[in-house]
């Protein structure tokens, strides 16, 4: 299903932050628990302990919620890669794609809300960009992580990470796809896929 929502205004005051947090967070914790259909203006509104004039006041509808929760999930998980690529001991192409995979997995099963609203099907304009956006920065961070430890070639140009970033995604989303959680078999499959890719990389695979 694709959507269109008008951007909001930022809320500048402390305490107008503060509500839309709290309908953020009572967003998520609906999705989480009862899925992205059940997270309804109204159910989103109670949860939150705010009236709806003032749900409007911030969220035109409930596809902008969804969007600012979307890009909130992937601030999130964004600190998380970056947090974690730095204690990672990288030895091969796989120790790489493999960890990075995991954590995204793990991310995903933890907030089922970011896997409800992005792998399973409800996309916007505002959210695509998004992240399409953050494929991007994470590929140029893993290109540079694998140039740095010699891994690839220098001179590898850094789409082909791109490329294997996308197609990890997709395959998330065929191992999600129906499941409600992702399917071992699916993920087992996409992983030798992927780990393929990376090593053709590593024999100077130009995308």
């Amino acid at each position: 299903m694709t959507t269109v929502s008008v951007p909001r205004r930022a809320p500048v005051q402390a305490r107008s932050r503060q509500t839309v947090e709290r309908i953020l967070d009572a967003a998520a914790a609906i999705a989480d628990e009862q899925g992205v259909d059940a997270a309804t203006t109204r159910t989103i509104a109670d949860r939150a302990g705010v009236s709806y004039p003032s749900l409007y006041r911030f969220f035109a509808d409930r596809d902008a919620i969804f969007d600012e929760l979307m890009e909130r999930h992937c601030a999130e998980i964004d600190a998380r890669c970056v947090a974690a690529e730095q204690t990672w001991q990288i030895t091969s192409i796989a120790d790489l794609l493999n960890s990075e995979l995991d954590l995204h997995v793990d991310y995903y099963r933890k907030h089922p809300s970011a896997a409800g609203l992005w792998l399973g099907g409800r996309t916007s304009p505002t959210v695509t960009s998004h992240v399409h956006a953050r494929m991007r920065t994470l590929a140029n961070r893993l290109h540079d992580i694998l140039v740095t430890a010699g891994l690839i070639p220098g001179e590898t140009d850094p789409r082909a990470m791109q490329v294997g970033v996308e197609m990890a995604d997709r395959m998330l989303e065929l191992a999600y796809r129906d499941n409600n959680d992702f399917d071992e078999a699916t993920l087992a499959i996409g992983r030798v896929a992927l780990i393929a890719f990376g090593n053709a990389m590593a024999s100077g695979l130009q995308a």
